[in-house]
């Protein structure tokens, strides 16, 4: 019967040297999403709750949260000209926007059909574009910008929805 002396540092360097060989064959994981409990974002908070609509002025009607929400928001600063009730240019509306849109950067959303993880952004950009009155949300909030009505400080939010949007 043979005796065989394994040496322990030659030991370790062989299992390393062969993790890092196994590492450099298999596909690197750096633009695959992971998702856990705090950075992910259910389906109902990207698409918002179906509470209906609430008050957002006396005369004015907005649906909170959501691509429906931001669907609304958009439309009144389109058309803000025609709320007289919307005494501050569009400032709230689009600082709101601004915020939630904030809510899902660097968040992820996990697909539960084919329980993959994708990027909570790309999610809201595919369901504002299905939404009945959404162009795309890019195309939108430029509209709102070209507009003269919005103060300057409710572009200033805006533009930073864009850049928001645009960032992922």
């Amino acid at each position: 019967m043979k005796k065989y002396i394994i040496d322990e540092n030659k030991l370790r360097k062989a299992i390393r040297q062969h993790i890092l060989e196994s590492d450099s064959t298999q596909e690197p994981n750096e633009g695959k999403q992971r998702c856990l409990t705090t950075n992910t974002v259910s389906l109902d908070e990207i698409v918002g709750l179906n509470d209906g609509f609430k008050n957002y002025t006396s005369k004015l009607y907005k649906r909170s949260g959501g691509i429906r929400g931001m669907v609304d928001a958009l439309d009144i600063l389109r058309t803000i000209r025609l709320h007289p009730d919307v005494t501050d240019a569009g400032e709230h509306l689009s600082y709101d926007l601004m915020n939630h849109l904030n809510t899902f950067r660097g968040k992820n959303y996990l697909d539960e059909t084919t329980g993959n993880c994708h990027s909570a952004m790309d999610k809201v950009l595919e369901l504002y574009k299905e939404n009945e009155h959404g162009e795309e949300l890019v195309k939108d909030i430029e509209k709102v910008l070209s507009h003269p009505d919005p103060s300057s400080r409710a572009k200033e939010y805006l533009k930073r929805c864009l850049q928001l949007v645009k960032e992922k």
